[in-house]
């Protein structure tokens, strides 16, 4: 297989993935020749293919492979976090997030993580911390931070709705 004829398999198998085909996807990736099954390239879209899937112990697994395989990849420790959560607890979601950030002090995905986990813990001071480093690493987080879920508990302290 010629490595535009891969290139053309990830990128299906990326797209059957924004379609909800799962089982496309994976049709796609099993046809790779199996020395390229094990990549990182070929890994990260496994990732994706079973994140979008939510199927979470599976997902764990691949990250868990990414993050040995290129310990130096942020976004591979963030997925593994979230995988954590999904399949274990957001305590340990945490832990991991805690040693990334250790890591990389500079990764918004990371301080917004842990910023949603803490809210969810109910470290509301942690909380807002993360969520404004986040945001002065990455302006994007703003608009995100008005909609994601997990800062809910934030948000409504910040209104005054918390109930006491």
């Amino acid at each position: 297989m010629t490595k535009l004829q891969v290139q053309r398999r990830l990128l299906a198998a990326s797209g059957f993935v924004e379609l909800s085909m799962f089982q496309e996807s994976v049709e796609e990736l099993e046809s790779l020749p199996p020395e390229l099954r094990e990549t990182p390239v070929v890994l990260a879209v496994w990732l994706e293919v079973y994140q979008g899937w939510q199927k979470w112990t599976e997902a764990l697994a691949v990250a868990t492979r990414l993050t040995a395989a290129e310990p130096d990849t942020p976004n591979w420790q963030v997925a593994l976090a979230y995988a954590t959560r999904r399949t274990r607890s957001i305590l340990l979601a945490r832990e991991i997030l805690i040693e990334a950030g250790e890591k990389f002090p500079d990764c918004a995905t990371i301080q917004f993580n842990l910023g949603c986990y803490a809210a969810q813990l109910g470290d509301l001071n942690e909380a807002r911390l993360r969520i404004e480093s986040a945001i002065q690493l990455d302006r994007q987080f703003e608009t995100l931070a008005n909609s994601d879920p997990d800062l809910a508990p934030l948000r409504n302290h910040s209104r005054g709705d918390c109930k006491k």
